[in-house]
């Protein structure tokens, strides 16, 4: 737990507690004028007393531990730029050991997510996507619940192949291996801020024995979703199930 105490104006501490126009934290006989330096900026003042406006910044170790200090900060924008600068001390901490950043968590996790979006829709239960991906059910559950994946125990997506069981895509591939279909051609286009991004996705397909093709789009939180929303929309229209 982190506590982050602003220290009152002279005049709104009680008479007993006032010094020079400083606010004070001090003990009972506790005289000894200090200096307060502000970490951030360098600035400095002496008395008695924490300075009126200033930040302390203290962490609760928990228990009846006393609260350990972690920092002075003279204004708003000293206290915001301390965030800051620990933020880039814990990315350069894991530059030095080699531990992915931010960026790179999010990135692995949308690709185990998108992996595992696509081994649930051939077929396999979250467990066994789970495992084949060496990560924890729980993990995964958690993580494809905040995609917008919502599964019933025991079952795969609402967008699953058809029929089911199967593959949307895969299902595409044979039906173009058997010739009935002509080469099926994909197009993605991604919208939304970088942290939500939203999939559309567009599948066309020119079936044999007619004169244009026929196009079916998908859309999903996730470029594999979209993709099998696509496939499965583009079998309806075909008539393939």
């Amino acid at each position: 737990m982190i506590r982050i105490d602003r220290q009152p104006p002279a005049d709104e501490v009680p008479p007993s507690r006032r010094r020079g126009g400083l606010a004070a934290i001090r003990g009972a006989g506790q005289d000894n004028p200090r200096s307060f330096f502000c970490r951030v900026c360098h600035r400095c003042e002496n008395g008695l007393w924490v300075p009126a406006g200033w930040y302390l910044l203290e962490r609760a170790p928990g228990g009846r531990s006393r609260h350990i200090r972690l920092g002075l900060y003279c204004s708003v924008t000293c206290l915001v730029r301390a965030g800051e600068m620990l933020q880039e001390g814990a990315a350069e901490h894991a530059a030095r050991l080699g531990l992915p950043d931010e960026e790179q968590v999010r990135r692995e996790r949308n690709r185990v997510t998108e992996t595992a979006q696509t081994l649930l829709a051939g077929g396999m239960t979250v467990r066994q996507a789970a495992d084949s991906l060496n990560v924890p059910t729980f993990t995964l559950k958690t993580w494809l619940k905040e995609a917008g994946i919502h599964l019933e125990p025991g079952s795969v997506p609402a967008h699953a192949a058809v029929p089911a069981g199967r593959n949307p895509v895969s299902v595409l591939n044979e039906q173009t291996q058997r010739g009935r279909i002509g080469t099926v051609t994909w197009e993605t286009v991604v919208a939304g801020p970088a942290h939500a991004p939203s999939f559309t996705v567009t599948a066309t397909a020119l079936p044999a024995g007619k004169t244009g093709p026929v196009p079916a789009t998908g859309t999903g939180p996730s470029k594999a979703a979209a993709r099998t929303a696509a496939a499965t929309a583009l079998l309806a229209a075909l008539g393939i199930g």
